[in-house]
């Protein structure tokens, strides 16, 4: 009993969420369509009781001609009435739809900007995430669902009471001949909502396979390697497993649909027989029988919709539920506390590990060490060993599994997360390349002063990325990358990288963080770089990751990580007279330009 009540209690909440998104998202358009729904409600009903008049009146030779004539003229009044709110209907449905999806769009986007780093990680959040943006249209179906469903009982109702007074058990009939129906229809609604959830990830993996061939930064290996009729061929194989499967269930939907609309529609038959008994026997006019079987044709189709619309609204409920879980999920790493860090804090790892989520293996274990302020530190380190996964910790895009970091001594949870990110300028190994203007594009690390001049000829000039533009026509306001600009510049991998490290520099923070910086530069461009990185930084703090130890020569410290911990520390002529594996790599490396 109580898993009813909550059950039911569930669909109230779920139906006033959905309600409530779909009145926030166009209060107009909301009060259009519950006005267009009341009126056709009663429409219908109308007519058919006209038009029983209509015929009557001249079967029975033009008796009372006036009432004819003014139902006659009713009737086609509401006819036209008809055909013009549908017309306006469709409009206001495309409006309405285009509103509710940019609402529930920027909705997810707002969310989806909010959430931690480790929800992007999981598959499964992925299928969460197609799923519910695949049930937008579903807020707005709730409301109109629920309208329906009042619309369709005061229309059985009404029709009911009608058939029931021509032959009262006739009623009961129809009513009794769409069971069959009923219980079919929510048993196929059922197992269509278990195919669409069972098919989420293959239709996933049907769009990655679809977009690689709409994907520039993929299209040169595919042509390279020739590899298209892999992903085609990968496509094709998902495509025939899922019109299989689908195929062979609309087939036997087909057919018990079939005949289970024979059994519904027999009741007609019915009515039909005994009203042109009736007719004979002159108990009842040509109107009449038109009535009577318009009102039983209704009164099956009304009630075959509430069964429809009743399954409908259970189905939705369910992809509803999951919009809510959705919009309730709540980030964890991306809570912030209350506390804002100086400018240039000490950073200090205490016994840190940390894996990522779903992955067994430890990416760092009981990881410690600390960067004074004002410290320039080179990390180094095997791919793999966990050097960006330390920067990533920093800015808390993730939590340690044990252990703590400290700013200042103050456990960074304590800090408003944001407030943390922001004393950091970064560049990281896997710069994004944005389609936008370049002042757009630079100054993202500090929006507001995108039409700043001298500060972005500033940064341009610091990373190189003056060489780049100087050129240009347009300057700062040329649109780099093609995606949706004809003249959008195409640039390198080096150039690219040249005008992330220009984003970096123009937050002109006290703390820098670059991932390897130059790993597409060529070597003046790279010697330049670290030659004004240092010269630059006097006074503040930086973290640099490079997998050529020449440029960490220079650094204050030097940290090695290897095991998911810290195995060496010190400046670059210590480490080489501890004779260590910062040593031993460096020599690697040394003998190579020998």
């Amino acid at each position: 009993m109580n898993n009813k009540r909550e059950n039911f209690s569930g669909i109230i909440k779920n139906v006033w969420f959905g309600i409530k998104i779909s009145f926030l998202a166009s209060k107009f358009y909301f009060s259009m369509k519950l006005i267009i729904l009341l009126s056709t409600t009663a429409m219908p009903l109308l007519n058919i009781w006209l038009w029983k008049e209509v015929l009557n009146g001249i079967t029975s030779f033009g008796q009372n001609a006036e009432h004819i004539v003014l139902c006659l003229c009713i009737y086609i009044l509401l006819l036209l009435s008809s055909h013009l709110l549908f017309r306006f209907d469709s409009y206001v449905d495309d409006r309405y739809t285009d509103e509710l999806i940019f609402y529930m769009e920027k909705m997810m986007m707002e969310k989806t900007a909010k959430m931690d780093l480790s929800f992007f990680d999981s598959a499964k959040m992925g299928d969460k995430v197609k799923h519910t943006r695949g049930s937008f249209v579903v807020v707005m179906n709730m409301s109109w669902v629920v309208f329906d469903i009042i619309s369709a009982v005061i229309n059985v109702a009404a029709t009911l009471a009608i058939v029931c007074a021509y032959k009262w058990w006739l009623g009961l009939v129809t009513l009794l001949l769409l069971v069959p129906y009923m219980l079919y229809n929510k048993k196929h609604t059922e197992k269509r909502l278990r195919m669409e959830k069972e098919q989420v990830r293959d239709n996933r993996k049907m769009e990655y396979y679809r977009d690689v061939f709409f994907n520039n930064d993929v299209q040169f290996e595919v042509k390279l390697h020739n590899t298209g009729d892999y992903f085609i061929a990968k496509y094709k194989d998902l495509w025939k497993k899922l019109y299989r499967i689908n195929k062979a269930e609309d087939i036997k939907h087909s057919v018990l649909n079939t005949l289970i609309t024979i059994v519904n529609v027999s009741s007609e038959f019915l009515v039909l027989t005994m009203s042109a008994f009736d007719v004979f026997g002159g108990i009842i006019g040509i109107g009449d029988l038109q009535y009577n079987l318009s009102m039983v044709t209704r009164l099956r189709e009304q009630a075959g919709l509430l069964t429809q619309k009743i399954n409908h609204f259970l189905n939705d409920n369910a992809k509803l539920l999951e919009l809510q879980e959705f919009m309730d999920m709540e980030p964890k790493t991306e809570k912030s506390g209350t506390l804002k860090p100086s400018n240039n804090p000490k950073i200090e790892f205490c016994n840190v590990s940390f894996r990522y989520p779903n992955s067994e293996e430890y990416v760092l274990k009981n990881c410690s060490f600390a960067i004074e302020p004002h410290e320039k530190i080179g990390l180094i380190g095997l791919n793999g060993a966990g050097k960006s996964t330390i920067i990533k910790l920093m800015f808390r895009f993730y939590d340690p599994e044990e252990g703590c970091i400290k700013l200042d001594g103050v456990d960074i949870r304590e800090y408003d997360v944001y407030a943390v990110r922001k004393i950091f300028g970064v560049l990281f190994q896997d710069y994004v390349t944005y389609c936008l203007p370049l002042r757009e594009i630079i100054a993202l690390s500090d929006f507001g002063e995108r039409f700043n001049e001298e500060k972005l000829k500033k940064a341009c000039d610091i990373s190189g990325a003056s060489d780049v533009i100087k050129d240009w026509e347009d300057g700062f306001d040329s649109v780099l990358g093609r995606n949706y600009a004809d003249n959008g510049k195409d640039l390198s991998g080096g150039q690219w990288q040249l005008v992330g490290l220009a984003r970096a520099y123009f937050k002109d923070s006290e703390y820098m963080i670059l991932d390897e910086p130059s790993a597409a530069l060529d070597p003046i461009s790279e010697d330049r770089i670290f030659e004004k990185l240092y010269r630059l930084s006097e006074g503040k703090s930086s973290v640099t990751i490079s997998h050529r130890l020449s440029n960490t020569t220079l650094a204050d410290k030097i940290l090695v990580i290897g095991d998911g911990h810290i195995v060496e520390q010190g400046s670059h002529f210590e480490l080489l007279k501890q004779n260590g594996k910062y040593a031993e790599l460096f020599r690697l490396q040394a003998s190579k330009y020998v």
